[in-house]
């Protein structure tokens, strides 16, 4: 079954959620389909920014097992350009998925906002001969340092940075410039840590309906930032995402977001509570 995702997709959608006033800048081919961009326009996001090309866009296979996922590489997309009319924003999400992202973009949204993000996954990415995605390891180095925040699953944050324990991963990372790293662990939950600052293991809300899974990382840093920026608290912000991921895997596409604010925050509560304080 073909659905349409991506972080610029899932992010947005959970941000405004909650409220937020957002823009998407990101290259569709013709064979985007059209109902979903008025569908989104309808939400309220602005995609003016959205730029349409005469190729394919951005597809890949995806495959789950029990513990994990395959990606495999059905069309590349094309390389995302800085806007030509200069904007200023309260915060900019990068969340490439495949090499998509250069250093011009990355100097263009620092320029341009307060607060920077990244999702490292498809800086890390590279095919092997059959097609399929795997991570390794590159220089990377002027994302890390003009980011605010850096979001990883613990396999990637292990390639960037590797170390004995994912809190010295997380450590690691802020070294090279970021004011905070959240490392996606999963069914375990994620690491949240602050520059110079605490370390929170923020617990994965258990969820017995399980339909999909795709985009549950992406809905957990567009709600984090739209929390972290209304509120500054990173902790209460984690539990918000982590609460919003939970509730994103009971269906597929438009699905995701059925359901009333009142549960989103009763299972945001649970996770503030039994979040803890990680040493080391």
């Amino acid at each position: 079954m073909v659905r349409p995702g991506g972080s610029a997709l899932y992010s947005s959608l959970a941000a405004a959620y909650l409220g937020a006033r957002v823009s998407v800048i990101s290259n569709v081919g013709r064979d985007y389909p059209r109902n979903v961009l008025s569908w989104i326009n309808r939400l309220g996001i602005d995609v003016t920014g959205v730029k349409k090309f005469d190729g394919y866009t951005t597809r890949f296979k995806i495959s789950y097992g029990r513990n994990s996922r395959k990606l495999e590489l059905i069309h590349p997309g094309r390389k995302l350009r800085p806007s030509g009319t200069p904007s200023s924003f309260q915060a900019i999400h990068l969340g490439p998925v495949f090499m998509e992202v250069g250093l011009d973009v990355l100097n263009y949204a620092r320029r341009h906002s307060r607060f920077l993000s990244l999702d490292v996954q498809g800086l890390l990415r590279t095919l092997d001969r059959d097609g399929s995605v795997r991570l390794v390891r590159r220089r990377i180095g002027p994302f890390l340092s003009k980011c605010n925040l850096v979001k990883a699953t613990e396999g990637e944050a292990r390639v960037m940075a590797p170390a004995a324990t994912t809190l010295a991963t997380a450590r690691r990372l802020l070294h090279k410039g970021a004011q905070y790293v959240i490392i996606t662990q999963g069914s375990s939950g994620s690491l949240l840590v602050r520059k110079e600052g605490d370390a929170l293991h923020i617990p994965s809300v258990p969820e017995g309906k399980v339909v999909d899974l795709t985009g549950a990382g992406d809905i957990f840093i567009g709600s984090w930032l739209v929390t972290f920026l209304a509120l500054e608290d990173p902790f209460w912000a984690g539990a918000v995402g982590a609460a919003f991921a939970s509730l994103s895997v009971r269906g597929f596409g438009a699905s995701k977001f059925r359901f009333a604010s009142r549960e989103l925050f009763r299972r945001a509560s649970w996770v503030y509570k039994n979040s803890r304080l990680v040493k080391g």
